[in-house]
């Protein structure tokens, strides 16, 4: 256990989770990503959970890593989602660099052979989203104390830089979304202090979780259709 969780309330939230985004005949589809993600809370690593330094120098070393033991699975959606997926992981695991304030981030990549997607977790056991306002001493006068607040804030893209070309940005959480959602018509969630905020098509939600669940961190989770949209253009989705 870690940080305190109750792994098994933090489970039944988390299929619920699964339960709102997926189709009721897919919910066996999510129990492997689901598996990941306590393997995470608990502060493990598995063949498929991969931990890694906070540091410029390691992103692309996470990013082949990552690739590498997906590509026994599915070498050909690998190859058609490559260039997609190699700028999504180096966006999240930017966004963590920049604002978690950790010594280490973890990570996950699988493809879904039930569900015909590949889904991502990038995570960090950092100041969360909304400790990253209030460390960068922006926005505070919508922060409020509430995680569910500092959720709404960031995909709102509420920036907590200083430089006014990424005010659109915030936590990368909205530039993160619209590529996940509208242009790969994937699912996203993003899960900080005691708030989880959800994505499928224009449905989002963001829930208070209850006070027992109080992850000490940011976990980001996506699941992306082994399918690229023909509509679909990387570069309408590049900062």
């Amino acid at each position: 256990m870690r940080n305190g969780i109750d792994i098994f309330s933090l489970e039944s939230t988390l299929s619920a989770f699964f339960e709102c985004v997926t189709k009721s005949d897919q919910k066996e589809s999510a129990y492997p990503y689901l598996d990941a993600m306590i393997s995470i809370f608990r502060g493990q690593t598995s063949p498929g959970v991969i931990s890694f330094d906070l540091n410029d120098e390691s992103t692309a070393r996470v990013i082949a890593q990552l690739k590498e033991h997906l590509q026994p699975y599915c070498p050909d959606v690998l190859k058609s989602l490559n260039m997609s997926l190699t700028y999504l992981l180096d966006e999240l695991i930017c966004n963590i660099q920049q604002h978690a304030q950790a010594d280490k981030g973890y990570a996950y990549l699988m493809y879904n052979k039930a569900a015909k997607a590949i889904e991502i977790l990038i995570a960090d056991f950092g100041i969360t989203i909304y400790g990253s306002y209030v460390a960068a001493q922006k926005h505070l006068d919508k922060l409020g104390d509430s995680d569910a607040e500092a959720l709404n804030l960031a995909q709102n893209g509420y920036s907590t830089k200083n430089l006014p070309d990424t005010e659109n940005r915030g936590y990368g959480i909205s530039s993160n979304i619209k590529m996940v959602v509208d242009g790969l018509h994937g699912e996203f969630a993003a899960l900080s202090g005691n708030a989880l905020l959800l994505q499928v098509a224009s449905n989002r939600k963001i829930l208070a979780l209850p006070p027992e669940i109080d992850f000490k961190g940011t976990m980001i989770m996506a699941r992306i259709p082994a399918q690229v949209p023909d509509s679909f253009n990387l570069y309408d989705y590049m900062s």
